[in-house]
């Protein structure tokens, strides 16, 4: 357990930073460049997806090109990079785990825009396939889609205390999810999960359907 190694995206804060910490409670060393891993670990066996950004632009109209490529350069294209350069270190390493996480925007369009729901569902598309080309390398491929999370992106969706709080209420678990809580299923997918689980996409929404 203690040497094996994770590749977090994103991790320095919110999502990305409770999920690196988790990962290394579980016995994963965390290193964000596949260079720096390559030459102070020399294997990998899981990789979490996590790295994105989203700029609050509420109609499709007033999104500009660099808005829509620099999002989808960010959060799916950066997914593939890494994806890519994941695959034959996780073959070489006997097989493992990668996590995609996408959104609740990716099913619902969600409060941001289209330019991170397009972003994010193409990540669902993305984990779909690559479960289906490597599971016979045992490499399983999940993906997790969180809704609204404590975290930096709040401001994003609802803006303005009195918009929180109504969003907010709209939650039969009656608050938002916590960092901590989507780095726990990031943790039971790459460290705890059965090789069976994979394809599959799992999301977190307090109940709200």
């Amino acid at each position: 357990m203690a040497n094996r190694v994770a590749l977090v995206t994103g991790g320095s804060r919110g999502i990305g930073r409770a999920l690196s910490l988790e990962l290394a409670a579980a016995g994963f060393a965390v290193e964000k460049m596949f260079r720096a891993l390559d030459e102070r670990f020399g294997r990998l066996d899981a990789l979490v997806n996590n790295a994105g950004i989203g700029r609050r632009i509420d109609a499709i109209t007033a999104i500009d090109d660099e808005t829509w490529r620099r999002t989808l350069a960010v959060n799916l294209d950066g997914a593939f990079d890494c994806l890519r350069a994941a695959i034959p270190r996780l073959r070489a390493s006997g097989g493992g785990r990668i996590v995609n996480v996408s959104s609740g925007a990716a099913h619902t369009g969600g409060a941001i825009g289209a330019h991170y729901a397009a972003s994010k569902a193409g990540l669902l598309a993305l984990t779909a396939k690559a479960a289906r080309e490597l599971a016979r390398d045992g490499i399983s491929v999940n993906a997790v889609l969180p809704s609204v999370i404590e975290a930096e992106m709040l401001g994003e969706i609802a803006r303005g205390a009195e918009a929180i709080e109504r969003l907010r209420a709209s939650f039969p678990i009656g608050r938002f999810g916590r960092p901590e809580e989507v780095a726990k299923v990031v943790r039971f997918l790459c460290a705890e999960a059965p090789d069976y689980l994979t394809g599959e996409f799992i999301c977190l929404r307090g109940g709200r359907l």
